[in-house]
């Protein structure tokens, strides 16, 4: 008879002082496997991701003294002897106790590791914020990135033209210098462009981080291949909207996490969305050469013959009012759409947003590009959220491959925007976002065995 093998959930909480020197090392750790509940939030589109642990009451933990006395009330369990490179002998005593109020403060490292049968996965570096030992042991956390809203930003401007992601985290103008962090060796292919930037000393580095998704430009933390041990660099990526083709992203897997419907899946709460492209709308945004926000919305011409030379299959409706003088830079397209303060209703149109990647464009080509990306646009889509099994231990901004043998019409490549994962009494679950569709897939090869 075939039995089937228990997955027993485990953690590993270590909690201790942070190291100047190596802040993702932990100095004087102590190491907790019981909780009562972890929750970790990871967004691409947020530079600080978040965590809260919950113990309950009477949990121990474990803790490694150095030295050759036992504190009071802290029975040694355990005791080595270590030769140090001067040759002094000193004796590490492991102990263990109860949390009480006073094990944790704000300001200390922590690190949480997940997973199932002692194979556990890294989930989250960073800082404790908060902790509250009122009626149950609950910390707040922030991660690795929290470090950089006390480190204050270099004064610099770069040119009118704008200035590239590669030169402002870079040593050209040493945003990150002194940090700690570095940027993605991924994020270093990509050629994204960003505008003018003029820094005061009124910013901190996250400041000037977490600005840059007005752009569409977003700023994530992600462990760099192949550097284990290491601090997560800062990625850069571009979503679905600002790409006509694919979003812009570093990828750790060469392909994507396969996610079967039959096997992964603890429930579900996708919908699927068909949308008639009569009555979809793409609203283009750009920044001009005044340094200010226009837009235009494209929708298809419902009068369009093509059998006439002058017909248009497209209409630009909404767009943003320009100035004279700025009119004069951008070109007329965008002024065209402007002339009444009368707006187009587009309350039963399927809107979808697009933000241009080049930077102070004129409006006759910020046009041009929304409507190649109305062109482009998947129709068939899902909205909604999935809820898997702790299986893969998903990060933010990774694909996956969608593989539902009932329902083939959510299959495809999609990018995971947030994951929330939860651990707990109640499991190890990640609830994952997956708004945009890269790519169909029209077979696939079997299903997966276990």
């Amino acid at each position: 008879m075939d039995i089937n093998a228990l997955d027993v959930l485990c953690c590993k909480v270590t909690i201790g002082d942070a190291d100047p020197g190596k802040p993702i090392e932990i100095k004087n750790p102590v190491e907790i496997t019981e909780v009562e509940e972890i929750e970790i939030v990871d967004f691409y589109k947020e530079l600080i991701g978040t965590a809260k642990v919950k113990f309950p009451k009477g949990t121990v933990f474990k803790s490694t003294i150095v030295g050759n006395i036992t504190p009071e009330g802290k029975q040694a369990t355990h005791v080595t002897t270590e030769i140090m490179q001067d040759g002094v002998v000193i004796e590490k005593r492991t102990t263990q106790s109860a949390v009480e109020e006073t094990t944790f403060k704000v300001g200390q490292r922590i690190n949480i590791k997940l997973g199932y049968n002692g194979i556990l996965k890294n989930m989250f570096d960073g800082y404790i914020t908060a902790y509250n030992s009122d009626s149950a042991f609950e910390i707040e956390c922030e991660n690795m990135a929290y470090k950089l809203k006390l480190k204050q930003a270099p004064k610099f401007e770069t040119p009118k033209t704008g200035a590239k992601v590669n030169d402002v985290l870079g040593e050209k103008y040493g945003l990150l210098k002194d940090t700690g962090f570095r940027i993605h060796s991924d994020t270093k292919k990509f050629d994204i462009q960003i505008g003018k930037i003029k820094v005061t000393d009124n910013f901190t580095v996250a400041d000037i981080l977490s600005e840059w998704s007005r752009y569409k430009v977003y700023c994530f933390l992600k462990y760099d291949a192949g550097s284990p041990g290491e601090m997560p660099a800062i990625a850069v990526g571009r979503p679905y909207s600002s790409s006509r083709n694919r979003p812009v992203f570093p990828e750790d897997n060469p392909e994507p996490f396969k996610i079967y419907f039959n096997y992964h899946v603890a429930s579900n709460n996708l919908k699927v969305l068909k949308t008639d492209p009569k009555f979809l709308a793409v609203t283009g945004k750009a920044l001009g050469t005044d340094e200010k926000f226009f837009e235009a919305t494209v929708r298809l011409n419902p009068e369009y013959d093509p059998s006439k030379a002058d017909s248009k299959e497209f209409q630009v409706v909404n767009a943003t009012q320009v100035s004279k003088k700025t009119h004069k830079k951008t070109g007329n397209t965008t002024a065209k759409g402007a002339d009444t303060r009368t707006k187009v209703d587009l309350s039963t149109y399927t809107i979808v947003p697009y933000m241009s990647p080049n930077m102070k464009i004129n409006s006759d080509k910020l046009v041009e590009e929304t409507i190649e990306y109305f062109k482009n646009y998947n129709l068939n889509g899902i909205t909604g959220s999935l809820t898997l099994f702790g299986d893969f231990g998903l990060p933010t901004a990774v694909q996956v491959e969608l593989i539902d043998e009932r329902n083939p019409s959510k299959n495809g490549i999609y990018i995971v925007e947030e994951v929330t994962t939860t651990f707990g009494t109640n499991g190890y679950r990640q609830k994952i976002t997956i708004p945009a569709r890269i790519r169909s897939k029209d077979t696939y090869n079997g299903s997966k065995q276990k």
